[in-house]
């Protein structure tokens, strides 16, 4: 797979965007795949919401336009024998292509989280912003968060804007008291990032302010007051 990592192929398959060898390998992967099934389920659920949000009937007319225009193209021609195709240009492009999808797609659901959630706070608008500029950023940096707990953590981090933004998904309830906290792991050891969130509705979507330069981030379950430092085991880890 040109060396990329079968985890990142989740927003891809679910566009079909993964050329055969791809799809193999991929299938292969994600049903046993803690990270990548709720993935590939969340982005499926998302884009179906999509298409029938915008899903409109053609006119009458447009496939006689399409046929006429097919009649009117001019093919390609064959590739001379004296071309050399540049692999390592093309496997770039690929990959290139691969991440705009996964950011697109990600983008998508972004942009109609409040539909399908809800708008129940001013969060949702916070959330919504801060995720459109830190996907913009060409150095965002995407990590999933795998382990034993139930459901899945994304984090999606930009260095330039000191900002990154939380996805969970397919989360449990904490416990009466209890929230799920995200922490950024340095040299220096775990720092709390106070996120808190309870999971209502089993989904987490924060922005958060991040000072520093994270190697690997972890969620644990916390007293909601919050703490200093982890009284737990992190439950999700991810290294960036």
């Amino acid at each position: 797979m040109s060396g990329t990592d079968i985890h990142q192929l989740a927003a891809a398959y679910a566009l079909d965007a993964v050329d055969e060898r791809e799809r193999a390998e991929f299938e292969a992967h994600y049903p046993t795949c803690p990270v990548c099934r709720p993935e590939v389920a969340g982005f499926r659920e998302t884009l179906s919401q999509v298409a029938a949000a915008g899903a409109v009937a053609p006119p009458p007319s447009l496939k006689a336009t399409v046929m006429a225009e097919i009649s009117a193209t001019r093919q390609l021609s064959p590739l001379l024998p004296g071309v050399v195709v540049d692999l390592a240009t093309h496997r770039q492009r690929r990959q290139r292509m691969l991440r705009i999808t996964s950011v697109a797609a990600a983008l998508i659901l972004i942009a109609i989280g409040a539909f399908v959630v809800g708008r129940r706070s001013s969060d949702t608008n916070d959330y919504a912003d801060a995720a459109a500029r830190v996907f913009g950023e060409p150095d965002v940096k995407i990590a999933s968060l795998r382990g034993d707990g139930t459901g899945s953590f994304t984090v999606a981090w930009s260095p330039t804007l000191e900002q990154a933004v939380v996805m969970g998904d397919g989360l449990v309830d904490p416990g009466t008291g209890k929230a799920y906290e995200l922490w950024m792991i340095d040299g220096a050891g775990p720092h709390a990032m106070h996120l808190l969130d309870r999971a209502d509705g089993g989904r987490v979507r924060k922005p958060i302010a991040v000072n520093g330069s994270p190697t690997q981030w972890a969620v644990t379950v916390e007293p909601q007051a919050g703490v200093e430092a982890p009284t737990t085991d992190p439950i999700f880890v991810g290294a960036v």
